[in-house]
């Protein structure tokens, strides 16, 4: 599988492009970016590290579009990353532009074969913007969404409970503040309990942004699950396309090299009611752009 990452010299986008090689995940990889000798540079770092992995990959990094001809999977990590006190709709101006900047040019380069996988934030905004600007199928562009919310939920789960990372424990809507759990466990544990630790994920990135400057290696996991699924088949909570709101949300998707669909998922009366006011959310803030 070949797969490029635009803003592959980025903190994101380089941890992902490790992470890819290191699960051996690709055989062709090529990191674009502004920075194209940076690019280049982590390019060829990790090339060098393959024969640790005794793994076989072309990997290459430079600022040309040309670069990402042929990719199966486009990644776009690239914009302006958020900063303590900002939430994730603070930067859509700005990252609307670069998005549909970067969408029309893979478009140029890439048939509709290609799948384009949205991460930078807001991510379920600029997946919206991404359709439209490419000209992709729906189902052949989606964010990364909600995927990185449920990792953190699975492991503060197993980390206060000891909840089994197999169950069913997801993170819907907006990849932001109107972001909602949905638990379907097998064992009865406390509703406080459980938002208690529902709150620690919702404002995890930002403790992590206030104490590092940045999310990277949780990001890249989820990322990799992604691009795993893309490969073998699977189910997961991302950044989908909504029938009937003609935007994307997070919400639990079937993916495959044919693209990405919602999967048939039944919520809880509340479940929908916040499920229906995220979607608010993530309208108006398309509405504004």
């Amino acid at each position: 599988m070949k797969v490029s990452i635009i803003g592959g010299a980025g903190r994101v986008g380089s941890a992902v492009a490790y992470t890819l090689v290191s699960h051996r995940l690709v055989e062709e990889l090529y990191l674009l970016d502004i920075a194209g000798e940076r690019a280049a540079g982590e390019a060829l770092d990790i090339t060098h590290a393959l024969a640790g992995m005794e793994w076989d990959a072309t990997i290459e990094g430079g600022d040309s579009y040309s670069g990402v001809a042929g990719s199966e999977v486009v990644i776009v990590t690239a914009g302006v990353p958020r900063k303590p006190g900002m939430s994730r709709l603070d930067l859509r101006h700005r990252n609307v532009e670069i998005v549909r900047d970067i969408a029309k040019k893979v478009a140029g380069v890439c048939d509709d074969d290609a799948l384009l996988l949205v991460v930078s934030n807001p991510v379920d905004v600029l997946t919206y913007y991404a359709w439209k600007e490419s000209g992709f199928p729906h189902e052949k562009v989606f964010g990364l969404g909600t995927m990185l919310d449920t990792l953190r939920l699975k492991s503060l789960l197993r980390k206060r409970l000891g909840v089994g990372y197999e169950e069913e424990a997801y993170v819907f809507g907006e990849h932001g503040d109107s972001m909602l759990p949905v638990f379907r466990l097998r064992e009865n544990h406390p509703r406080e309990e459980l938002m208690r630790i529902f709150e620690e994920v919702r404002e995890g990135a930002a403790r992590v942004i206030a104490w590092k400057g940045a999310t990277w290696f949780a990001p890249a996991v989820a990322i990799a699950r992604v691009v795993e699924a893309v490969q073998k088949g699977g189910a997961y909570p991302v950044s989908t396309f909504i029938e009937e709101h003609r935007l994307y949300l997070g919400h639990l998707a079937e993916i495959s090299r044919r693209g990405v669909r919602r999967a048939e998922f039944e919520l809880t009366p509340e479940e929908a009611r916040l499920f229906q006011r995220s979607a608010g959310v993530v309208r108006r803030a398309i509405e504004d752009v």
